[in-house]
């Protein structure tokens, strides 16, 4: 149940479908108002069905985060540094991105988080028209789509800035979902100050925040801790972005027991109230 004395802000932890084992620690942590929804991570597999039923007898609200790259669906670019067969590629992202949809359904989700993805070096042109295909295929208005890194693991990656991700939306969606370790990293990356490679996020439909810490200067994404002695992430921009916007969820994105996540929310509300 809620906790009786409402929080300015929205805040939950993730959970993966194949994480079942962490749900009654999860569902504990809702009961007594710790956390107020999870964010379920779909993973494709054959145990899908057997977990997603699991997940929903919970009761737990829920938003749903795609499959992205790390998983074998990777939208602007299918086969890049994929070396499975093209038809086969394409075999996998169909059964995500069903299973995507069955899950949304299943957990009454109004969110869908999806990431463009990576792309090989010189490969941004068509990147972007195959995103816009992939959009054509499987679009839902349920779509929140994400901004990324500017490279993960020296690979290139779309959807890095504001400006970028209203191309990618292409019109159709209308959702964003703003994740500021991300946003950190590539203000890195491009050498610009972080209140500068946030600004411009202010103007979009924001429906979803993401956090997590990364180390000072990094232009990685490492989902440390919030209070990692070596993290670099500007809270107080963090923090006033949120304050704008207290209805947005606010997603924690590690893959721990709740015993973490507790804790890490108790470090949030002191960050926040500071």
């Amino acid at each position: 149940m809620p906790e009786s004395k409402p929080r300015p802000y929205r805040i939950g932890a993730t959970l993966r479908t194949t994480d079942t084992a962490l749900l009654r620690g999860f569902a504990a942590l809702y009961a007594r108002g710790c956390i107020d929804h999870i964010q379920v991570r779909v993973i494709p597999g054959k145990t899908f069905s057997r977990d997603l039923a699991a997940i929903a007898a919970s009761g737990i609200p829920a938003t749903v985060h795609a499959p992205h790259h790390g998983h074998g669906v990777n939208p602007c670019a299918p086969a890049a540094y994929n070396d499975r067969p093209l038809t086969e590629i394409k075999k996998h992202i169909e059964q995500a991105m069903n299973q995507t949809l069955e899950a949304a359904d299943a957990l009454g989700a109004e969110t869908i988080i999806i990431h463009a993805g990576w792309y090989e070096p010189g490969g941004r042109s068509a990147a972007l028209d195959e995103f816009s295909r992939f959009l054509d295929r499987h679009f839902d208005p349920r779509f929140t789509l994400e901004n990324l890194p500017a490279v993960f693991r020296g690979r290139p990656m779309l959807g890095t800035t504001a400006e970028e991700l209203t191309t990618l939306a292409g019109g159709k969606i209308t959702r964003f979902c703003l994740d500021f370790a991300h946003l950190y990293c590539a203000a890195n990356y491009l050498k610009i100050p972080y209140p500068e490679a946030l600004e411009p996020f202010r103007a979009l439909n924001i429906r979803h925040f993401h956090l997590s810490n990364t180390e000072d200067g990094s232009i990685a994404d490492r989902h440390l801790p919030l209070d990692h002695p070596g993290g670099g992430l500007p809270f107080h921009e963090v923090v006033r972005c949120i304050r704008a916007r207290p209805e947005v969820p606010v997603s924690l994105e590690y893959r721990k027991p709740a015993g973490f996540y507790a804790s890490q929310v108790a470090v949030f509300d002191a960050i926040y109230r500071r």
